[in-house]
C-alpha cells in the first residue's frame, strides 16, 4: 500500500484506479527495460497521457513482434521442408550435375528464369504463363504511366487554380476591399435615419388616408370607358375628313387674295380644257359619222 496516495485510503474507487495505473506502469517499465536496456521514463513524465501513449505503443510493438516471429517460424519451417525434400530427392545429384555442366549463358538463363518465376509468383515456371504475366505487367505499367500523367496534369491545373484563388484572396484582403474607416459612424447614422422614417411612417399613412377620404376618388366604369372610346373614334373620322379637305388645297399660296386669284385662274383653265374636250369630241363624232348621199 506504499504506492497509494493518502486519499486512496478513504476512497475505494481512487484506490482501484491507482492500483490499475500502478499495474500498467509496471507493464510499461518492464517493456521499456527489454527494449531500452533498463531505461524507464523520468518521474516528471509519469502522467496519464504518457501512460496511454506508452500502452498503445507497447501493444502495437508486441503485435508487430508476434507477426515477425510467426513469419520467421514459417520461413524456417519452409526452409527445413525444402532441405528435407532436397535430401530425399533422388534426382538431386542429377540436377546438381546438370547445373554444374551448364555453360555461363545457360546458368544466366536459368537464374533469369528462376528470378522471373519468383517475381511473378509462379513456383512451377511455364514459358507461356510467364510471357502472359510479363505482358500483363507491361499493360499495368502502361496504365500506371497514363494515370501518373493524368494526375500530373490534374495537379498542374489544381496548382494554377490555387494560384488564382490565392491571388483573389490577396486582392480581397487589399486596401481596395477594406471597409472605410467611418463605416461604423455611417451605419449608426443610417440606423438613426431609418428609425426616424419608421416613426414618421404611421403619421404619413394617416395623412394619405385622410386626403383620399376627403377628396374622394371618382369611380370609372367600363361603360364610361366605352363611351369615351366612341367619342374618340368619331373625332378621328372628323380629323380624317378635314385632312382630306386640306390636301385638296395643297399648292395654293398662303395669302387669301392670292389663293382666290389662283383658284379663279385654275377654274378658267378648267373651263377652257372642258371646252377643248367638247370640241374634240364633236369633231370626232362628225368624222366618224357616215355622210348622207344626195339623190
Amino acid at each position: 500500500m506504499a504506492h497509494l496516495s493518502p486519499s486512496a485510503i478513504f476512497s475505494p474507487s481512487v484506490a482501484r484506479q491507482q492500483l490499475a495505473a500502478a499495474k500498467d506502469w509496471n507493464y510499461v517499465d518492464s517493456w521499456l527495460s527489454t527494449k531500452f536496456l533498463g531505461k524507464t521514463p523520468p518521474p516528471f513524465e509519469r502522467n496519464n497521457e504518457t501512460l496511454k501513449a506508452l500502452l498503445s505503443l507497447a501493444a502495437v510493438n508486441e503485435s508487430a513482434d508476434e507477426e515477425r516471429d510467426l513469419l520467421a517460424k514459417v520461413e524456417a519451417k519452409a526452409l527445413q521442408d525444402l532441405q528435407a525434400k532436397e535430401e530425399t530427392d533422388p534426382n538431386a545429384e542429377l540436377v546438381t550435375s546438370i547445373e554444374e555442366s551448364l555453360p555461363r549463358e545457360g546458368q544466366t538463363s536459368l537464374e533469369a528464369l528462376s528470378h522471373a518465376s519468383v517475381a511473378l509468383k509462379q513456383p512451377i515456371p511455364d514459358i507461356e504463363r510467364l510471357g502472359r504475366s510479363i505482358l500483363d505487367l507491361q499493360v499495368t505499367s502502361y496504365d500506371l504511366e497514363q494515370t501518373t500523367d493524368r494526375i500530373a496534369i490534374l495537379e498542374s491545373h489544381l496548382n494554377s487554380e490555387l494560384q488564382v484563388i490565392n491571388t483573389l484572396i490577396r486582392d480581397l484582403q487589399s486596401e481596395a476591399y477594406q471597409p472605410p474607416s467611418n463605416l461604423s459612424k455611417q451605419t449608426i447614422e443610417y440606423q438613426r435615419k431609418a428609425k426616424t422614417l419608421a416613426s414618421k411612417l404611421p403619421e404619413l399613412r394617416d395623412r394619405t388616408s385622410s386626403l383620399v377620404t376627403s377628396a374622394g376618388t371618382p369611380k370609372i366604369t367600363i361603360q364610361d370607358v366605352k363611351a369615351e372610346e366612341d367619342k374618340f373614334k368619331a373625332l378621328m373620322v372628323i380629323v380624317k375628313d378635314l385632312e382630306a379637305q386640306i390636301k385638296s388645297y395643297h399648292g395654293l399660296p398662303q395669302d387669301t387674295d392670292l389663293a382666290r386669284l389662283e383658284l379663279e385662274r385654275l377654274r378658267v383653265e378648267l373651263r377652257d380644257l372642258t371646252l377643248e374636250r367638247d370640241a374634240m369630241f364633236e369633231g370626232l363624232v362628225e368624222r366618224e359619222s357616215p355622210k348622207k348621199t344626195r339623190t
